[in-house]
């Protein structure tokens, strides 16, 4: 009973058919969850998929109708809302809303944030791409011509 022993060759291909095989496992698309999605017919009833965050970061999804631009929530709490608070997920309307404030959550409103650039460009300075830059010909030249003058000036000096 004597194992045959694999090449390095042989390792390394195996280890590259599991790393491909890694490569092409697809990664699983958001769904939202049952009880949340909304169709033709709620949406052209005025109801609207809502993601609320709660105050221990948990986020639950239900859907609400829009009553005069407010929602009602956990039947305990209302919460106004105004046209660019609702966004668009699959041509479904979709609005962020903290339990803990009154309007809604809108990431494009508010100022430009900058405590983040210096993270930012360590990984596109990590991330670009360097091409190696090759001496050119009259430089290699010159170099020479310097190292020649140098060097004859020491001997004859």
């Amino acid at each position: 009973m004597e194992q045959e022993e694999k090449s390095l060759k042989e390792e390394i291909k195996e280890l590259k058919e599991i790393v491909r095989g890694d490569e092409k496992k697809k990664k699983k698309k958001f769904r939202i969850p049952f009880m949340a999605r909304l169709g033709k017919k709620a949406v052209r009833k005025g109801y609207v998929t809502v993601a609320i965050i709660r105050e221990n970061k948990n986020i639950d999804f239900i859907k609400e109708p829009i009553v005069d631009s407010t929602i009602k929530l956990d039947g305990d709490s209302f919460h106004a809302l105004k046209d660019e608070d609702v966004f668009f997920y699959k041509n479904k309307p979709f609005i962020f809303q903290a339990k803990s404030r009154l309007n809604p959550y809108n990431p494009l409103q508010g100022k430009n944030e900058t405590y983040g650039q210096k993270y930012i460009m360590a990984r596109m300075e990590g991330d670009k791409i360097v091409t190696k830059k090759k001496l050119g010909l009259g430089i290699s030249i010159g170099a020479l011509i310097v190292i020649a003058v140098i060097a004859y000036a020491l001997i004859a000096g």
